[in-house]
């Protein structure tokens, strides 16, 4: 059974202000990556297991790997093992054993911090280029080992990113605002997925958004894009959101199940979930493209301090994903190998998945344009969200996207 939260707009409100106080405590932060990390836990521990077994002889003679060393301290620092006594342990016996310089991108630029968590808001196929650096070893290539841990929503990534738990963060820029809004230092820096991708389907007795009165409303969570973009769509078919029951519902495969366990009449969906929401029945009513062809689906963002002390770090970060987004474009059949890895896509919907989103995903980091954020914002206005546009300048670093033609890789 899946268990659904229905909250007011005040209570949304009170999900905003909680942004105000970072989450600072070793056990804070990693409340905010469960339940993604637990797997990772596991190949922590396996981790610690093989450097033991490769560092002991035959004669229990230990022989010091300072590689694989490096790795589990790596690991331990970033609270993915949570055995203190077994840290102090490793500790104490490996005392006085060096470590080796970390590699460097092909700039031979010295990387300020070469093992990056990257948080992803939910599973999705819009992120696609990041399972392929992952996967073809685009980050590795620029010395970046990076972890992609994934949330239940966007306002989870943001109290992560803030709390220092997650390094950088992909998210719809509706949750960077959000962030912002609520006095915390963040900013974006790269963007370049411009992806309509949101559908609203329903149970066969609704066949329209404008149905939707006094209806239970599937999001991904409050202060989300899912919740942003609803709430707007909503308005736009004469429905105020305030007769409508939204509900936080998780990721889109939690959701879809929601909607068969009849906790939901209706839902927010993007690729592929789309495809099976279809396939089972629902009535698609309601596209994201009948309100924009355009949108700021996902940015990179950090805090401005870490922007501000990890400018090579970030520059070899952008290297590997920019390489993995033309890898992604030339090289269709590895691309649809990593959504069937990442997603557990079934092969019978993985072309229109990849289909469906490789023309919105863009090497050069571009924003939408102009005419599209001008009506991102509107929406926001519209919904309350936003009083009035903001300038560039309130979310977005340039830097990068201004001078991509000149740090670009010509090619691989």
């Amino acid at each position: 059974m899946v268990r659904v939260h229905d909250r007011s707009h005040k209570e949304v409100q009170k999900l905003e202000t909680s942004m105000r106080t970072p989450l600072l405590t070793t056990s804070e932060k990693m409340a905010n990556l469960q339940p993604a990390v637990i797997d990772r836990r596991y190949s922590a521990v396996c981790l610690l297991g093989t450097f033991f077994a490769e560092g002991f002889g035959r004669r229990g003679r230990f022989h010091c790997k300072r590689s694989r060393f490096r790795e589990i301290l790596s690991a331990m620092r970033r609270g993915i093992f949570l055995f203190g006594s077994v840290a102090s342990l490793v500790a104490a016996v490996l005392a006085g054993c060096g470590g080796t310089p970390a590699r460097t991108p092909s700039t031979g630029s010295a990387l300020e911090k070469p093992h990056l968590t990257i948080g992803l808001s939910v599973p999705a196929a819009t992120y696609l280029p990041l399972y392929v650096a992952v996967d073809e070893g685009t980050f590795a290539k620029q010395g970046i080992q990076a972890d992609l841990v994934e949330f239940r929503g966007g306002s989870d990534l943001i109290k992560a990113v803030v709390s220092g738990s997650v390094d950088v963060g992909v998210v719809a820029l509706a949750e960077i605002t959000t962030g912002i809004d609520a006095g915390q230092p963040l900013k974006a820096f790269y963007a370049g997925f411009t992806i309509p991708d949101f559908d609203w389907y329903a149970v066969s007795s609704i066949k329209s958004l404008a149905e939707a009165k006094g209806k239970r409303i599937g999001i991904t969570q409050y202060g989300t894009s899912s919740d942003f973009i609803t709430r707007y769509a909503l308005t736009v078919n004469g429905i105020d959101p305030k007769d409508v029951q939204i509900i936080q519902a998780g990721p889109p495969s939690t959701r879809l199940a929601a909607m068969q366990a009849g906790q939901l009449d209706i839902s927010i969906f993007s690729t592929p979930e789309k495809f099976r929401a279809a396939e089972r029945g629902y009535n698609l009513i309601y596209s994201q493209k009948q309100l924009s062809d355009d949108y700021p689906q996902h940015l990179f963002f950090a805090t401005e301090s870490f922007l501000a002390s990890h400018p090579n770090t970030v520059k070899a970060l952008l290297l590997g994903h920019t390489h993995a987004v033309r890898l992604a474009k030339q090289d269709k059949q590895h691309a649809e190998q990593s959504l069937i890895k990442h997603l557990q896509v079934d092969p019978k919907y993985v072309e229109r998945t990849y289909t469906n989103v490789i023309d919105y995903i863009w090497e050069d980091g571009r924003l939408p344009d102009p005419r599209s954020l001008d009506v991102f914002f509107d929406m926001g206005i519209k919904t309350g969200r936003y009083k009035e546009r903001w300038p560039l300048t309130r979310f977005w670093i340039p830097t990068y996207v201004d001078t991509y033609s000149q740090w670009r890789l010509a090619s691989f």
